[in-house]
């Protein structure tokens, strides 16, 4: 009891502390217009706002469209929500095109803050002063977001590098918002039934999760460690190295690659970078890392790509990355195998086997619903066909057979799209699908070579033989824990669904039935010789006890005799 009251105290303290940011929040939104569409007025009451004076017609922004004010309201919100809007423009399965179309506009440009707070985080996280680190460090920041921002600097060794410096107190605003997201979710899934089956708890669970990692650079050096060393040998693409000695939680170093800007056609011109070759390079590379290696970079916008000489591709930012397991690109091949083919049941097939359910309620209505979406997406030569236009749309097929996607396979679709669109900007007659055929053949087949077959047929073998040698063991502990009542066994018969209720009334009807039938035999032939012994008190010459004990009996005999007859006869 004392827990539970501590609880509640602390919840109502936090809830107090969150009370201005939630002030802020909510005012935002009331200026956009989104009163009405969260519901969230009597929140408004509770934190004391009936009389904020807010602007909702300034510049008219009532005018704009829906989807335009979520932007700006982002926007508006800060960096916690400006993130939970790029990574949710991933989640097809959430958003419409119209929604879709604004939050990929979201930006998350943001004045930098001061190099002296730059420096100090440095020196606190490599547990030297700058000057003892680098050989130059510049204060004027090459780039600032919401989360970090990153200088050029130069190592005493005279290696060019780019450190990427988190934000002062960031951890304590995304903490803080991520505590108030989730009171949101848990609000809009409890009041508003028209948003709780988007699953809004889960969703911001799944961000926190996301940013979470993303907050500690650790993780973005692994994940450029790890895709430098599957791309190692590649000459079209360039990881930058990262450098573990220079490098915390907070604190970031690694190469600096200077290059031009994958959208720039005139500078790409100037270094004589053929942009057909380039589109096609750039699509390889993404093929490469979803079907061969399954690790893939989760956000390749221009911003995040520049060409070096030789139109070699230098990939930046490696926070938020996604990974697929073999069965699944398996699955994934053969769903884009199924689409170039129209082969509707091989695509059925690996959309469930790609889904959380695994199953469809209703598999002739998909199977139609396949049928349709490709007579109406995929009736083109293959050069025009998109792929990410295709998957998006894909997306949508699902929603309406009520099926989910895992969380990578979005953010997949989304890489798939960007890169698409850069290779498409570079080259307009690019045939995205066509060159990654070669890609989704190889994991197809690779499924029927010797060498796998065989390791699975070991594997087969091995598991075989330890499941017989353990069987005799593990089928005796069990025989002992039933023979001493240690495992209950539940049982259902096949005459009636309901299981042994059923039984279980007829047992007690036939068990009553007898009892009454002993207990008035038993009362029949005690009074029977009541009357035989001719006891006093007497009515003429018939003892009274004995008499009443026939009548008595007879009634009983009577009542159980009509109620035979009543629920169906002997």
């Amino acid at each position: 009891m004392p827990d539970v009251i501590f609880d509640q105290i602390k919840s109502a303290v936090e809830f107090a502390s969150h009370v201005p940011r939630y002030r802020e929040i909510l005012g935002i939104l009331l200026k956009y217009g989104f009163a009405d569409v969260l519901k969230l007025m009597a929140l408004q009451r509770l934190l004391g706002m009936e009389d904020a004076t807010i602007t909702i017609h300034e510049n008219g922004v009532l005018s704009k469209p829906l989807p335009e004010r979520m932007r700006l309201a982002l926007e508006e919100l800060g960096p916690t929500f400006i993130k939970f809007g790029q990574i949710v423009s991933s989640r097809r399965d959430l958003v419409t095109d119209e929604y879709y179309v604004e939050l990929c506009k979201l930006q998350a440009d943001v004045p930098a803050f001061a190099a002296k707070e730059a420096r100090k985080i440095i020196a606190e996280e490599l547990e030297s002063p700058v000057s003892e680190v680098f050989a130059s460090f510049d204060d004027v920041p090459v780039g600032a977001a919401s989360i970090a921002q990153v200088h050029a600097g130069v190592l005493k060794n005279g290696t060019m590098v780019a450190i990427k410096v988190q934000r002062p107190n960031i951890e304590k605003v995304i903490e803080l918002d991520l505590a108030i997201l989730q009171d949101l979710a848990k609000f809009v899934d409890r009041h508003v039934p028209e948003m709780s089956s988007l699953n809004p708890v889960g969703v911001v669970e799944e961000f926190s999760t996301t940013l979470i990692k993303e907050l500690d650079f650790t993780n973005e050096a692994m994940n450029a460690e790890r895709f430098a060393k599957q791309f190692e040998g590649n000459p079209w693409i360039k990881v930058p190295a990262v450098f573990r000695e220079f490098s915390t939680g907070k604190v970031l170093t690694m190469e600096f690659l200077t290059g031009r800007g994958v959208e720039d056609r005139v500078a790409l011109d100037r270094a004589k970078i053929d942009p057909i070759e380039l589109s096609e390079h750039i699509t390889g590379i993404i093929y490469e890392q979803i079907f061969e290696y399954g690790f893939f970079h989760g956000d390749p916008h221009p911003g995040n790509m520049m060409i070096l000489p030789g139109g070699v591709t230098g990939l930046l930012d490696y926070g938020m990355m996604g990974s697929f397991t073999p069965n699944f690109r398996s699955s994934v091949a053969h769903m884009i195998a199924g689409l170039a083919e129209k082969n509707h049941q091989q695509v059925m097939r690996s959309i469930l086997e790609m889904s959380e359910e695994g199953y469809a309620a209703n598999t002739t209505k998909m199977l139609s619903d396949v049928e349709e979406f490709s007579g109406a997406h995929l009736n083109q030569p293959l050069k025009d066909i998109k792929l990410g236009v295709v998957l998006n749309k894909l997306l949508e097929l699902l929603r309406d057979n009520s099926l989910r996607m895992k969380g990578s396979f979005y953010l997949g679709i989304k890489a798939l799209t960007q890169v698409e669109a850069i290779g498409r900007e570079l080259n307009p007659d690019l045939n995205f699908v066509k060159l990654g055929e070669p890609f989704a053949t190889k994991v197809i087949q690779s499924k029927y070579e010797p060498g796998r077959l065989f390791q699975l047929f070991r594997k087969l073998v091995s598991e075989s033989v330890d499941f017989l040698d353990e069987f005799p063991h593990d089928f005796r502990n069990v025989y002992q824990r039933v023979k001493q009542g240690q495992i209950n066994i539940p049982l259902q018969h096949k005459i009636d669904p309901q299981g042994f209720e059923p039984l279980r009334k007829t047992l007690d009807s036939i068990a009553n039935r007898l009892t009454n039938a002993i207990l008035t035999a038993s009362v029949l032939i005690c009074s029977s010789i009541l009357v035989l012994s001719g006891l006093p008190p007497k009515i003429g010459s018939v003892p009274l006890i004995g008499l009443a004990g026939l009548i008595w009996g007879g009634y009983m005999c009577l009542r159980l005799v009509l109620s035979i007859w009543k629920h169906g006869g002997l």
